[in-house]
């Protein structure tokens, strides 16, 4: 058998198989309606459960909406009472101030009248002791550092003297008085403190000793 003949013979055989493959992958007539069956049943099933996690979702966004919008009006009612309250408590204290501020324009009064320095004094300090007790009705109190214990919390040193009456380290005088409001310094107390008046002398002994020495 020739090569040309055998090639001949081997063509048909192939064409052959070809078809029939494409015969076995053809769908056959009832093929396409049960296809056709399960696409509609795929496309109906996912719609309504789509729209249930629509309605879902729109729920929620609904929710979070209104969430947002109770928490921004909250924060404004929270800051406007905020405010309201500091603008009361400043008329308050501002009339308590007006207050003082008209006894001491009386007391200014009096005294270019009155020839006793005594009663100006008095009077002046009336107007000093309602002032501190409208202060201290706001928290504000002055700090006793006088005879305490330099504390450098509270105390502000500007100068020692030399003492002995007195321990190391205690508040001789107060050059001006120091306030806390509700336990928060607002400024603290410039004071002497004492200094041992020993030292001093130590001092010395030791400055003449080495003079000696020499």
């Amino acid at each position: 058998m020739t090569p040309s003949k055998k090639k001949r013979e081997e063509a048909p055989a192939e064409a052959g198989n070809e078809a029939e493959r494409d015969d076995a992958a053809a769908p056959g007539p009832d093929a396409g309606e049960g296809a056709g069956e399960t696409t509609a049943a795929a496309a109906t099933v996912p719609a309504e459960e789509l729209d249930a996690v629509k309605r879902e979702r729109d729920e929620f966004l609904d929710l979070a909406k209104r969430a947002r919008a109770d928490y921004a009006n909250l924060v404004r009612r929270s800051e406007d009472q905020r405010k309201a309250a500091r603008l009361e408590a400043e008329s308050r204290m501002a009339l308590d101030m007006i207050s003082v501020l008209d006894d001491l324009e009386r007391a200014l009064v009096h005294a270019k009248e009155a020839t006793d320095a005594e009663a100006i004094i008095d009077g002046i300090s009336l107007v000093r002791d309602k002032f501190l007790a409208t202060l201290a009705r706001y928290g504000v109190k002055p700090i006793e550092a006088e005879g305490a214990q330099f504390d450098h919390n509270l105390h502000h040193a500007v100068a020692e003297q030399k003492t002995d009456e007195v321990p190391a380290g205690t508040v001789v005088s107060v050059t001006q008085t120091g306030y806390t409001a509700a336990d928060r310094l607002l400024r603290p107390a410039l004071v002497v403190v004492a200094r041992p008046a020993e030292e001093e002398a130590a001092e010395s002994g030791s400055c003449e000793g080495g003079d000696i020495g020499s």
